[in-house]
């Protein structure tokens, strides 16, 4: 059969399915409100926890992002998805259930419900700019793979894509990406293990590839100590305020189910981080001549045409996945935290779902021109994740754990603009020079100090002195008289 007649069969089969899914769910789960839409009601079973987990853990642009990472700078990538992994097991451990407890659904509520609602707003803004780099990123690379399987323009190709993945999102909400995370993970799953084996069989067996596996790449850090640490700190941080993984553990039907699910979803998921690695540092044993950002798709071509579009169609679904679930954490932020907040606080649930909606397809859209406009997938993820990372998590962090943290609201919101300002900054000062690295590794930018090692720093001073200055004084009268939380 011709490639791209299997092809076009392959993706009308899987991108209908997808739809036909969204449309199912909306049927069944009709979205009677918010709650539900963004929640699927707090009902979700274990098994489709633990997928969408995956599945939203493990992006497109993991899959090609970090095998080009591993093609360019080996092992010592995998700092960066150890590091939100682990993290994110812990969350779901200890940070899940008093979340679930305190009745959330966005991580800005939270800020408004110990602060008030200029920390609401700011925490919108952290929040949106990691969701918009994954999103924009992600879309970057959905285009690429269109491209990649039909020869087709990139505008025609994302907005292809782009229309699937509203289609099945807008009609069925958190029920619809919910279970279509689930299906998309068993095939990253499979399709993954069999590339792994085949392509060490294709060198020779496990002992040719040990051996001409180059000693920079097998060396965890071989891109220098100070932008290990970088990737570490970035997934580390970047995991503790992540609302996508947050709301699949809001969404379980009970505390239990949330914590087995980010425990067993993220062991597995753990393990498999490795494997992107290892098909890039194949593929430059394979390819050495290639370009890094190819390292996945010319592995997919040792299967033949046919083996070629599964593997493209793998990157596809890992895509639509994250897309779909960035695209409701985005939606929730603005629905609920601005639009409903400030605008219309006795908005119907009626008019709310429209809104969502509405709101779903203008995301999309800017994501779409930002994806355009900085082609780097790696780190159109990271540059929203420093921010993040530097800004907004720390003081989350603390506000659950540190209770002296909730008596400050000066100290938490002034901490979150000094690491914000201070990465953002260091970003800017070496943003020649970083540009410059990409012709080592096109996938991801390389630091002489990675942003968030400059802005995180900042964070936790003025989180930590200025809570402890600003709370000295406060007397159990001055709380009660002022209302504070504790």
């Amino acid at each position: 059969m011709d490639r791209i007649v299997f092809a076009a069969i392959f993706m009308i089969l899987f991108c209908g399915g997808m739809i036909f899914i969204g449309l199912y769910y909306n049927k069944k789960k009709a979205a009677r409100n918010s709650d539900d839409y963004i929640l699927a009601g707090r009902e979700a079973p274990l098994i489709i926890v633990v997928g969408s987990y995956f599945a939203t853990s493990v992006s497109t642009g993991s899959l090609v992002g970090y095998a080009g990472m591993g093609f360019s700078q080996g092992i010592s990538g995998y700092w960066n998805a150890a590091a939100f992994m682990i993290a994110t097991m812990w969350i779901g451990l200890w940070i899940i259930p008093r979340l679930r407890r305190a009745g959330v659904i966005t991580i800005p509520e939270l800020f408004e419900k110990y602060f008030g609602a200029p920390h609401r707003v700011a925490a919108v803004l952290f929040s949106m700019c990691r969701d918009l780099g994954v999103i924009s990123g992600i879309v970057l690379v959905l285009g690429q793979i269109f491209q990649t399987l039909f020869g087709m323009d990139f505008w025609p190709a994302v907005l292809l894509t782009a229309a699937v993945v509203l289609v099945f999102t807008v009609s069925g909400g958190m029920w619809a990406v919910l279970v279509t995370d689930t299906v998309q993970a068993v095939f990253i799953c499979v399709g993954t293990l069999i590339m792994v084996p085949f392509g060490i069989a294709h060198i020779g067996g496990g002992d040719a590839f040990v051996s001409q596996v180059p000693a920079n790449l097998a060396d965890p850090l071989g891109v220098g100590i100070k932008q290990a640490l970088g990737w570490f700190f970035i997934g580390l941080f970047t995991s503790l305020a992540n609302q996508t993984i947050l709301q699949r553990g809001l969404a379980a039907k009970d505390d239990k189910t949330a914590q087995r699910a980010f425990f067993w979803g993220g062991l597995v998921t753990l393990v498999w981080f490795l494997f992107p690695f290892v098909i890039g540092i194949i593929a430059k044993i394979i390819f050495p001549t290639e370009r890094s950002s190819n390292a996945y798709y010319s592995m997919a071509q040792l299967f033949g045409p046919i083996g070629d579009v599964f593997f493209l169609s793998i990157l596809l679904m890992a895509g639509m996945s994250t897309v779909s679930s960035n695209l409701l954490t985005s939606c929730s932020n603005l629905s609920l935290d601005i639009y409903k907040r400030f605008f219309d606080p006795n908005v119907t649930e009626k008019r709310l779902l429209l809104v969502q909606r509405i709101l779903l397809v203008l995301i999309i859209t800017l994501c779409i021109f930002v994806s355009k406009s900085f082609p780097y997938a790696v780190e159109l993820f990271t540059t929203g994740g420093r921010i993040l990372a530097a800004g907004l998590a720390p003081v989350f962090t603390a506000l659950i754990l540190w209770k002296r943290a909730r008596r400050a609201p000066v100290a938490c919101i002034a901490a979150m603009l000094g690491g914000a300002v201070s990465c953002v900054g260091a970003q800017w000062h070496q943003a020649a020079q970083a540009a410059g690295s990409a012709v080592k590794g096109d996938v991801v930018l390389l630091w002489n100090l990675d942003p968030i090692l400059a802005g995180l720093p900042i964070c936790l001073a003025i989180l930590i002195i200025g809570v402890l200055l600003e709370t000295m004084r406060q007397t159990p009268e001055y709380l009660v008289k002022h209302a504070v939380h504790q």
